[in-house]
């Protein structure tokens, strides 16, 4: 695979076991794969076997011996929060491992007593199946709280429940109509309950938290992209923008580089105001740095099953689900044509199975006239049979977190299937990773960190086996996983397909050199084991970004 032409001359060399290109035959294996990779500047110049590899002109480069591991297209994380993450995870109550409300407000007390009378107490990873069959309020975790301000914030993100003294800082003393699907829920009397749903609502408390100081912020974030690194990313999808991003990651690049590339799309919320955001986020296109860039809009069309705030065809089961968060709809409609004819890609946050064929519906209706950029649909938890095809048909891309589908038990207790309904085929039609991709569709996974781990090589194996990694509950789904080989595109050149580059992510001649060296093969160890694989070195533009403390070797800029 060696570039025809003169000869290679290279600046980076690296020499492994074998390299996966990413477009490896499904089912079949290649008798001479190649073993080595050659970059200068920040594209790939040739990709050959060793002994090709030592044709090359490497007077100036450097060449990196990796023994027998495997060399890929750097993972790319379609769907993910790393900004705002490291801030709001950093020295935060996690529950994610809670598994009853006892445990919750025990946690919470003991986290509580180590905080001063007024200071704000923040819990994330609260699970729904806590309040199966019960209700969601803050009644359980009062005393907990201890008179302080705080909030617990649903794993999902979609909803808080805050204490009685959050809610009095903020003001909120009764229900308010927000025109859309997020709400203040009372009680019989009138009086909040504490449960806060969807942003509008959420806001009104999870905004009086105090920032943490911008440099602190800097050191959090550059740590958390530096760890992203480590487990085989290269590049992030940043879905949102929150004040300060950019300070951030220009502070961070004022000072070296990224671990990683991010692609920041800020988020046009429904009740933001219509002409002025419009014009702001067109202004914002294509600001960034090396390499960081605000690209696309993201939209939110609605909320999740779990809060009964997605939006679907019938009711769920506990007679919600019939709004979108965007309202009137068709407001949704002409800002995303607004932004499509002036060539502005969008990615929409579509979970129940009406939003997601709103989304196909709208896109469809796209002006001719308009240039050609993609416009994804992220997370699609619910979808019929004949919405399948329409990604293909429209050049959809689907963007899809496998880690979620584990939100579903085995004993169909789990909130999610208890709101669509146990034994319906909507319940049964969740995160249809392989029957999307079966239908063609560009299939596009992430980990939508800070909600569920983001390892790369955990998403990877999740996707290939349908369970956690760890965890001893049986696979969800097994008919939707993938492939090893259809995953590793999937996390590679098809997250930059969905961003209108079908060059790159890759390991092929004129591809950008945005490469993952693993210690085990991706596409032929176990999940299990590759789960857990040492990582030796990442290279962003080709420059190393991370190198393990392993037995990887520079053999240096020879004379």
């Amino acid at each position: 695979m060696t570039a025809a032409g003169p000869a290679v001359r290279a600046e980076l060399v690296l020499l492994g076991g074998l390299v996966r290109t990413g477009y490896e035959p499904e089912g079949s294996a290649s008798e001479a794969p190649p073993q080595a990779v050659a970059v200068s500047g920040q594209r790939i110049v040739a990709v050959g076997s060793r002994a090709e590899a030592a044709a090359w002109d490497t007077r100036d480069a450097e060449l990196v011996e990796l023994g027998d591991a495997t060399i890929t297209a750097g993972f790319v994380d379609g769907h993910v929060h790393p900004l705002s993450g490291a801030e709001s995870r950093h020295r935060a109550l996690l529950l994610h491992d809670c598994t009853s409300v006892e445990e919750v407000a025990e946690r919470l007390a003991a986290f509580a007593a180590e905080r001063g009378p007024e200071e704000w107490i923040r819990g994330f990873g609260l699970s729904f199946d806590l309040f199966v069959g019960g209700e969601l309020t803050n009644a359980p975790f009062a005393e907990a709280f201890g008179g302080r301000p705080g909030y617990l914030l649903l794993f999902d993100g979609h909803a808080i429940i805050a204490s009685p003294r959050a809610l009095e800082l903020a003001g909120i003393d009764g229900p308010r109509d927000f025109g859309n699907n997020a709400s203040i829920e009372v009680d019989a009397a009138g009086r909040p309950t504490g449960y806060l749903v969807e942003s509008d609502a959420e806001m009104l408390v999870t905004e009086l938290y105090p920032r943490m100081p911008f440099e602190e912020r800097v050191a959090a974030v550059r740590n958390k992209l530096a760890e992203f690194a480590a487990s085989g990313y290269t590049s992030l999808h940043q879905l949102n923008m929150e004040p300060g991003d950019l300070d951030v990651l220009r502070a961070i690049e004022a000072a070296g580089e990224l671990p990683v590339r991010v692609r920041v799309s800020p988020i046009w919320r429904a009740t933001d105001p219509w002409e002025q955001t419009f014009r702001s986020l067109v202004e914002l296109q294509g600001v960034g740095g090396r390499r960081w860039q605000v690209e696309g809009v993201k939209f939110m069309l609605d909320g999740s099953i779990d809060n009964g705030s997605a939006w679907l065809f019938d009711a769920d089961t506990a007679g919600g689900g019939l709004q979108p968060y965007w309202v009137p709809s068709e407001t949704f409609t002409r800002a995303l044509h607004a932004l499509a004819e002036r060539g502005v890609p969008t990615a929409t946050h579509a979970i129940g199975d009406r939003a997601v064929e709103f989304v196909l519906d709208a896109v469809a209706a796209i002006p001719a006239h308009a240039p050609r950029v993609t416009h994804r649909i992220e997370h699609l938890e619910t979808i019929p049979d004949r919405l399948l095809p329409r990604f293909a048909e429209l050049g959809v891309p689907a963007s899809v977190q496998p880690i979620h589908a584990f939100a579903q038990r085995p004993d169909g207790q789990d909130m999610w299937t208890t709101l669509l309904g146990r034994g319906t085929e909507r319940a049964a039609h969740g995160w249809r990773i392989a029957d999307l991709d079966a239908a063609g569709a560009l299939v596009v996974l992430g980990s939508d960190w800070p909600v569920e781990e983001f390892d790369g090589r955990r998403v990877f194996a999740a996707n290939v086996t349908r369970r956690r990694h760890g965890s001893d509950r049986p696979a969800v789904d097994p008919h939707q996983a993938l492939s090893p080989a259809r995953t590793l595109v999937a996390m590679t050149r098809n997250a930059w397909t969905s961003i209108d580059r079908p060059g790159d992510g890759a390991v092929v001649p004129g591809a950008i050199a945005d490469l993952a060296v693993f210690r085990d093969d991706p596409l032929t160890s176990e999940p299990e084991r590759f789960a857990e694989t040492e990582v030796l070195l990442t290279v962003v533009g080709g420059r190393v970004s991370h190198r393990s403390g392993g037995d990887t070797a520079s053999g240096g800029r020879p004379a």
